[in-house]
């Protein structure tokens, strides 16, 4: 008899409810969902759904893993407390450019003996990154039309760079934009080390660009171009992207053959 996981979800926004509906009629159930907007949850079963956070958090001992899928200040105010009782997926990963928030999480999870899971964000390759540590350098662009910019001021030209400088830097100015430079930096360089830019591109339509440059030590050069269609501050393949994610940190497999 295959095993039931027990998840909790935050943020039932376009992708948290993707994610909570995916999930119906399988192995994986969704037991708890917690959204500050009571219009987010009101068609979630009322047993499950909360806009009360400690109500939430009281409620997760004993499951398998938390996702977040709000904004990086949940970390900030729930993360420890989460850890403390469960494994914890924030997919708002810009919150983790917080050396002192990562390091008050991790602590936590050692203590507990759950888990913080970082999910890679759609992006190619995220494996390989991982496998080849001797990177020297990590150069990322992300080109997307103004709408899809979180606090973007109002582009001047069909192309502008609204930003130029370090991930560290970046995640402070585009919270909700830029979860993939943050998981694509903390996998290779480091926060400091990579390079980024924000470019505001109206050229292509609803279209999402990143542009992934990485080199190694050894001579390597690894470069990855995404282009998708956008969903607010995302592409329409980042839901099935942390789906992924949330199955691999589950350990389950639902295809066949199983690539490693």
């Amino acid at each position: 008899m295959a095993r039931r996981f027990r998840i909790g979800i935050i943020g039932c926004g376009y992708i948290g409810r993707a994610l909570y509906d995916s999930f119906t009629g399988t192995d994986v159930e969704v037991v708890r969902v917690f959204d500050q907007a009571a219009d987010n949850i009101k068609n979630i079963p009322a047993a499950i759904a909360t806009t009360d956070a400690d109500a939430f958090v009281a409620s997760v001992t004993g499951l398998d893993l938390v996702v977040e899928l709000a904004h990086p200040s949940v970390s900030v105010q729930l993360g420890e407390r989460i850890l403390s009782k469960t494994s914890y997926m924030p997919c708002s990963v810009v919150a983790l450019a917080d050396e002192a928030l990562r390091d008050r999480l991790l602590a936590t999870a050692r203590r507990a003996g759950t888990k913080l899971f970082v999910p890679h964000g759609a992006v190619v390759g995220m494996d390989n990154l991982l496998e080849n540590r001797s990177w020297k350098s990590a150069a990322i662009t992300f080109r997307k039309p103004p709408a899809s910019i979180d606090a973007s001021a109002t582009a001047q030209a069909d192309e502008q760079v609204l930003f130029e400088g370090s991930a560290r830097e970046i995640a402070g100015k585009f919270p909700r934009s830029v979860n993939a430079m943050i998981a694509c930096a903390l996998a290779t360089v480091g926060l400091d080390g990579t390079t980024t830019r924000m470019v505001a591109d109206s050229r292509f339509g609803n279209v999402l660009r990143g542009e992934f440059e990485f080199t190694g030590a050894n001579g390597s050069r690894l470069i990855i171009v995404k282009e998708e269609p956008g969903v607010g501050v995302s592409g329409i393949g980042m839901m099935n992207s942390i789906r992924g994610s949330v199955l691999r940190a589950l350990g389950v497999t639902t295809d066949s053959p199983i690539f490693v």
